[in-house]
């Protein structure tokens, strides 16, 4: 490219200079007859030469030819570059987008190996079986947050029906919480369908299950169902740990509202995913509590409706009475036995029958 712009610049002082050359007037005076032209004649040869220099309109027309000739390849040559730039950056950015996708995998594969090796009622084999995948949130021990949707036949890209945000093991030790989650899943995959849209996150505090024995807290310590930023929050929640609690650190709020990545997430997944219900699984109080609008379900199983109230950073002070959410607190029997899989089936049917009349708009 640069040789072909050099030859036309050497083909340019090539024509000019025989333009030049051929603007020279023409004189059949000797070396004698010359000495003898008069100030006169020098001038008007002067003029003269003046007026042959100025080029013809052919001549521009080829010169501005050349200079756009040369100007435009030297803009080919930029747009070019710009183009294997572009090429290339966009190749980088493919490459990086799979290296993290596969990295991504890889963290809710190593997941599921930690789940499978912790849970009694949940194999490995059982957590890979599931489609999980990373929710875009860490924890404080930098674990995946993951997450399964099921939607109804034909409306995975579709905005169309309730939505149900179901999650188990906010409280780390609560075991069961968990393992229920994968049943309900496997049951959604054998019937194979399903009028809502669902989004499952099983383990959405997994470093207090996963890091040596089992805690309620996070890795920092906090009670998460203490965390979520309540209107009230700043009034009563440390104030509440205090008095109410003597300073109980399985009940510590943290130190401002939201201030955990796990209950981060979780707001932003109220605020995205913008569910209709919001269900979630404990224990084991055995019973079924409720916060937000529209009627309350009196039973889900064995589990029957008993109102618990709601404490300051509270997943219902927050989303159900702040946001106008229902929120369901299904308390299972126990954190450590898994309930039998009659009353697995049967809270799932009564949770769905619930949903259908209340929700199946």
């Amino acid at each position: 490219m640069k040789s072909r712009i050099l030859a036309l610049l050497v083909l340019t002082f090539f024509f000019s200079g025989c333009t030049q050359l051929s603007t020279i007037p023409a004189s059949s005076n000797t070396a004698g007859e010359s000495e003898n032209v008069t100030v006169a004649d020098i001038n008007s040869a002067q003029d003269g030469t003046t007026e042959d220099m100025a080029s013809s309109p052919d001549e521009d027309i080829a010169s501005e030819e050349l200079a756009e000739e040369i100007f435009g390849l030297e803009a080919e040559e930029a747009i070019a570059e710009q183009s294997d730039g572009d090429n290339l950056v966009s190749a980088f950015e493919t490459e990086v987008s799979m290296d993290q996708s596969q990295t991504e995998q890889e963290s809710v594969r190593a997941l599921c190996r930690e789940i499978g090796n912790k849970l009694g009622s949940v194999s490995v084999e059982d957590c890979l079986a599931q489609p999980l995948k990373f929710a875009g949130g860490y924890t404080v021990q930098s674990r995946p947050i993951v997450i399964r949707d099921f939607y109804p036949e034909g409306q995975e890209d579709s905005s169309d029906g309730p939505r149900i945000l179901i999650m188990g093991g906010i409280h780390g030790d609560e075991y069961s919480s968990i393992s229920i989650m994968f049943k309900w899943m496997e049951m959604l995959d054998q019937v194979g369908e399903t009028d809502f849209r669902w989004r499952f996150a099983p383990t959405v505090n997994p470093d207090g299950l996963l890091d040596g024995q089992a805690i309620r807290q996070n890795a920092n310590g906090v009670d998460l169902n203490r965390n979520f930023p309540s209107d009230d929050w700043f009034d009563l929640a440390q104030d509440y740990w205090t008095t109410t609690t003597n300073r109980n650190p399985r009940r510590f709020p943290g130190t401002y509202p939201a201030s955990e990545p796990e209950v981060q997430w979780i707001v932003e997944q109220i605020h995205n995913f913008k569910p209709d219900v919001i269900v979630s699984v404990h224990a084991p109080y055995h019973l079924l509590d409720y916060d937000g609008p529209s009627d309350p379900p009196q039973r889900i199983g064995e589990l029957h409706l008993h109102l618990l109230g709601v404490y300051p950073g509270s997943l219902g002070n927050y989303a159900g009475l702040d946001l106008g959410l229902p929120v369901v607190t299904m308390e299972l029997p126990s954190a450590g036995i898994m309930p039998t899989d009659e009353q697995i089936i049967s809270m799932w049917q009564d949770l769905q029958d619930w949903l259908h009349k209340n929700h199946d708009s």
